[in-house]
């Protein structure tokens, strides 16, 4: 199979997957007790696979595989300037560009037809983020790079800016092995981190992540909303004070290069956009997932942390709004930025809202505006 080997890795660099990795499918031993322990202490993620098991064990996701096939495809590009002087908001570069899910997982899914090509029996399945495994323990014991201590893999010389699939397949292809590097004393990826989320290497809070909460359903805690910033969609502060990505190159796949502005929202235009401005924008990326509230939400939540009167207007007219959720953290937003006519907008509108949630989000605005 080594000579098959080779033929892959060439043909997944003509795809424009510069890092390819094998590993046998045993079972990931070490990250079943991890997974068990954050279990445990109430830090799993909850968009995270849920059967341990499974995470742990390939051969009861794929039953007969014998190889795991794993895949790293850079994203990281050079901003784009975006002209005008408006609140704008920051969405994470790991949803700039197309939705990662469908360019890795067509990209697998060409690996898997190459293969067959050469051994017409085998049997795979493929997987970006959302299936059973465990992406990065698959990407670091296939040698595709180190796990840094805000978990994400890192690699020589693209840095952390990687999208990550794998292939389970029946074939007993040739191992990599794992890569025998750390990140030594450094701990700037902790120190970055606004909430405190990363609180020791290796360990990180989903609860207190702000890329969790910024995609997470519902009311935001409140201790969270001014470490938010201008973030509308995810959080790359722990990845931008990594000294491992200073040196990457800014030449990611083309598919993941920014669309127009949608990587920097104006703000008062996505506090109300219709479903079809934001299935026009967003459908194609992987912040859509999310849907329309979440982002009009954080952009509400955004506005009030610019302190600008300007937005009070916008945030105003979200009082009106169907949701409940919305018009909670537009009146956190006016009252963060606070003058007269936003205490007189959030009187009038704790005189007629029925929702305790919202009633209580506009009392507390009252209590700072």
């Amino acid at each position: 199979m080594m000579s098959l080997t080779l033929d892959l890795r060439a043909y997944a660099h003509e795809l424009g997957i510069p890092l390819v990795g094998i590993t046998s499918a045993e079972p990931f031993l070490d990250l079943r007790e991890i997974l068990i322990r954050r279990r445990s202490a109430g830090k799993q993620c909850p968009f995270e696979y849920d059967d341990i098991e499974k995470r742990c064990d390939p051969r009861l996701v794929l039953p007969g595989a014998r190889s795991i096939v794993a895949v790293g495809i850079p994203y990281l590009s050079k901003p784009v300037p975006i002209p005008g002087n408006a609140p704008r908001g920051r969405i994470a570069r790991v949803a700039w560009g197309q939705d990662y899910h469908r360019v890795v997982g067509e990209a697998l899914e060409k690996l898997a037809r190459f293969l067959r090509k050469h051994c017409p029996g085998m049997e795979y399945r493929s997987m970006v983020d959302t299936g059973p495994l465990a992406d990065r323990a698959v990407a670091r014991r296939a040698g595709i790079g180190w796990q840094g201590k805000n978990c994400a893999i890192i690699t020589k010389p693209l840095g952390s800016w990687l999208f990550l699939g794998e292939m389970l397949t029946s074939l007993p292809l040739e191992p990599d092995p794992p890569v025998e590097k750390d990140c030594g004393e450094c701990t700037r990826c902790l120190k970055a981190c606004p909430t405190g989320a990363l609180a020791s290497p290796y360990n990180i809070d989903p609860h207190q992540c702000l890329s969790y909460i910024t995609q997470a359903r519902g009311f935001i805690p409140g201790e969270f909303r001014h470490l938010m910033g201008n973030r509308i969609y995810g959080c790359d502060a722990c990845q931008e004070a990594c000294p491992h990505n200073r040196e990457a190159g800014k030449d990611g796949h083309p598919a993941f290069l920014p669309a127009g502005d949608c990587h920097v929202p104006n703000l008062t235009e996505l506090l109300h956009m219709s479903k079809d401005e934001f299935a026009r924008q967003y459908a194609s990326t992987s912040a859509g997932w999310c849907g329309r509230q979440v982002l009009r939400r954080n952009a509400a939540v955004a506005l009030g942390n610019t302190g600008d009167p300007d937005a009070v207007p916008s945030l105003v007219a979200a009082l009106e709004d169907p949701s409940p959720v919305l018009r909670g953290h537009a009146a956190w937003a006016l009252g963060r930025i606070g003058g007269t006519v936003a205490k007189t907008a959030l009187q009038s509108a704790r005189a007629k809202e029925n929702d305790p949630l919202v009633e209580a989000e506009i009392r507390h605005a009252l209590e700072t505006v």
